[in-house]
């Protein structure tokens, strides 16, 4: 009888797609485990067939759709960036990844793309879906064909995705307004600039932060959120316009991007080290601003997993059947300041 993946998997500990990737050289995987895992097929006798498949699928690639929107946002274009740069891997596969962008959020644009996908034949759909009533309508029909997930954020509860692969944005929320706590010392007004009412990780981090610092730290003072729409000159002017209005103003959350203009405001007017600013995305002109003293504490959320991750676990999904572990998949919630950025 043939050796299974199965097999391989239960002796290693691992899962059915983990020994995919291991024995065929695709994908992220710690090397003393792919160690194993080689060594456990070894052992069994393993043959793989992959040439076989490799050459059926050659002649007709599996098809993965990828929408990734905001690509003119810092994070996302690593993001991006990080799903351009495994394309060529998955091709490897056998699988050929159409990918579709968006320079802002455009819920109109994204119905276009999922439908333009499905056109062309796709097997699975990696989507950061806009939050609109009309893509979850169009996504849970879609998942009754073919699998979904989605990154970076996610559907409201009940979508009916595969899974999800990001950051728990209303925990990273909560964890911004801890530390917000600790630099203030619990006490001082605080301006919350929001993002786009389009996206859901935007609503949730905003809720998460003021729901957290209204229950534990009943000394900081938040101002109504204001909203930059992730444009950098915009947050500049809504920082500027309430110190203005606000000269005791201590300290800033920026729940999206914005983060350099921001910064440019706190420069502009004098206050580095007393106007105390917490944002996230670990970009290299972000980690600068953390060296220049411009940026207390940021909260980076792993680019990599996101724009790899995704097409990972439809490959799995797809060619062996594993499902993933959870309905969730949360990437870490790193805290970076000026001792380890």
């Amino acid at each position: 009888m043939a050796v299974t993946l199965a097999q391989i998997a239960a002796l290693a500990g691992v899962s059915r797609g983990t020994v995919d990737r291991a024995l065929n050289g695709r994908g992220r995987i710690d090397p003393k485990v792919a160690a194993r895992i080689r060594r456990i097929a070894g052992e069994l006798g393993y043959q793989p067939n992959r040439a076989g498949k490799l050459l059926a699928r050659a002649k007709n690639p599996m098809k993965i759709g990828v929408i990734i929107q905001s690509v003119k946002t810092a994070f996302m274009s690593m993001v991006l960036r990080e799903t351009e740069q495994a394309m060529a891997h998955f091709a490897s596969d056998g699988a050929e990844v159409l990918l579709r962008t968006t320079d802002t959020i455009d819920a109109s644009l994204q119905l276009a793309q999922i439908d333009e996908l499905v056109e062309a034949g796709i097997s699975g759909l990696a989507i950061t879906p806009a939050e609109d009533t009309r893509i979850q309508a169009r996504l849970d029909k879609l998942a009754g064909r073919i699998p979904v997930v989605t990154f970076n954020t996610d559907l409201p509860e009940g979508a009916k995705r595969l899974c999800y692969v990001g950051q728990d944005n209303y925990a990273v929320g909560r964890a911004c307004a801890g530390l917000m706590g600790l630099a203030l010392h619990g006490q001082g007004e605080v301006l919350v600039v929001a993002g786009s009412a389009k996206n859901w990780s935007h609503q949730q981090r905003v809720e998460g932060f003021c729901d957290e610092a209204r229950a534990e730290f009943p000394g900081l003072r938040l101002l109504p959120p204001q909203t930059c729409e992730d444009d950098q000159k915009q947050a500049h002017d809504i920082v500027c316009g309430a110190v203005r209005e606000h000269p005791g103003l201590a300290g800033v959350y920026v729940s999206v991007n914005g983060q350099a203009g921001a910064c440019d405001a706190i420069r502009e007017l004098g206050l580095r080290g007393r106007l105390h600013l917490v944002c996230h995305d670990l970009t290299p002109v972000n980690a600068q601003n953390v060296r220049d003293g411009l940026i207390d504490f940021l909260i980076d959320q792993d680019a990599h997993e996101q724009g790899v991750r995704p097409v990972e676990l439809l490959l799995d999904y797809l060619l062996v059947g594993e499902r993933p572990p959870a309905g969730r998949l949360l990437t870490r919630i790193d805290i970076r300041n000026r001792y380890n950025v």
